[in-house]
């Protein structure tokens, strides 16, 4: 059972029992001194939403919640250490908090950790880690991961180059709505680079792209129909892919996370 420190009793009871707390929320408080870890995570997720001066105590259960070996606590905390919300800002301590939660079978922190050694936030870039997060949480499910281990074993960074099965991995995440990997496949299609070379099949993750709102995917969708490349030529259709860039309809902002780098 956890044991609150005077500083955050008494947030808990001027907060809670002396702000007037309806029962629910009493008994959620309840249930968290008594060391309910999901109790704690909930109660946390309540102060952050209600008002930034309640951060200080959520921040008190998301670290109780994390010792107690809560790996959905723990990539929380990581969350907000790492962005410098409702408490100071420490990449490094982020990147210990996905670390513990990754071990743990954590998806979500698997990813962010991949990032983070990807980027080198909070630690020293490491091309191998990151692969190998990747590859964790694109086993676990997670469609980002998947567009990102494809691109892994596209460019052979941290791993062995194996172009026919990034593709593999970046058709499971077109599947599940990932604009990245429709992009990919459209490129690897086009440049016959991990699947034949096919310009239909290329015009078509173009579209697909397109029509989840990818700018770059509608402008050369446009160019498609108004060539005759992978479709049939149809100048109505390109114009009104360009009139969608030009009024900006539809259109999704970039992604940032992968850039994609044409062969």
């Amino acid at each position: 059972m956890p044991t609150l420190s005077f500083a955050a009793l008494a947030c808990s009871i001027l907060i809670g029992t002396v702000a007037g707390a309806d029962d629910g929320e009493l008994r959620l408080r309840s249930s968290a001194e008594s060391g309910d870890l999901r109790a704690m995570r909930e109660l946390a997720t309540s102060l952050l939403e209600e008002a930034e001066t309640q951060g200080d105590e959520a921040v008190y259960w998301l670290e109780e919640a994390s010792a107690l070996g809560d790996a959905e606590s723990m990539h929380r905390l990581a969350s907000l250490r790492f962005a410098g919300a409702s408490t100071e800002q420490d990449k490094s301590a982020a990147v210990a908090l996905w670390q513990a939660a990754s071990v743990m079978g954590h998806t979500d922190a698997m990813y962010d950790l991949a990032v983070c050694y990807r980027d080198g936030h909070g630690t020293r870039q490491s091309a191998i880690r990151a692969s190998l997060w990747f590859k964790n949480a694109a086993k676990a499910g997670r469609p980002e991961a998947m567009t990102a281990w494809g691109q892994c074993l596209f460019d052979g960074t941290g791993c062995m180059r194996d172009e026919s099965a990034a593709v593999e991995w970046w058709a499971k995440a077109a599947k599940r709505g990932e604009i990245d990997a429709m992009v990919s496949l459209a490129v690897a299609s086009a440049t016959g680079r991990g699947m034949p070379r096919n310009e239909t099949t290329s015009a078509r993750w173009w579209r697909k792209a397109a029509s989840s709102g990818c700018e770059i995917a509608m402008l050369v969708t446009a160019a498609n129909y108004e060539m005759g490349m992978g479709v049939q030529a149809d100048h109505a259709e390109a114009e009104s892919w360009y009139a969608r860039l030009r009024n900006g309809i539809d259109v999704t902002p970039p992604s940032a996370g992968l850039v994609l780098v044409l062969p």
